[in-house]
């Protein structure tokens, strides 16, 4: 884990049952949040199951980012890595990302309309 990590772990309401995790670190260089990594438990991850038991938990973990974004003032400014080409094109697609593609071939930002677009309907 790197220094300054923040790590959140998304529950259904009155449960402990962990549904996915990210971890994220403020960027005041960048002004923005940078997501380290995100997951979903297994039951929630359509590469793993056909049935999922929860949908949406991906959008969960980035309004989280969104809103610790606006916490530190960014706006709701993030960006990250995705883990695959294939992922990318979902974030871009799904979410409204931005390839940037400066520090890694499947860099990403997601900025403050879209993530208010995504806070909207994952808070």
């Amino acid at each position: 884990m790197a220094k300054n990590s923040e790590i959140y772990a998304l529950v259904v309401k009155g449960t402990v049952d962990i549904q996915g995790l990210v971890s994220l670190q403020n960027n005041s260089d960048a002004k923005a949040i940078y997501i380290q990594w995100m997951c979903s438990a297994p039951q929630n991850n359509k590469l793993l199951t056909e049935n999922i038991k929860y949908s949406g938990v991906g959008g969960h973990l980035f309004a989280i980012a969104g809103k610790k974004s606006e916490d530190y003032g960014y706006k709701g400014d993030v960006f990250g890595f995705a883990a695959s080409e294939k992922l990318l094109g979902h974030y871009v697609e799904k979410l409204g990302a931005v390839p940037i593609c400066m520090l890694h071939q499947f860099h990403f930002g997601i900025f403050s309309e879209q993530m208010k677009n995504i806070m909207e309907v994952y808070t």
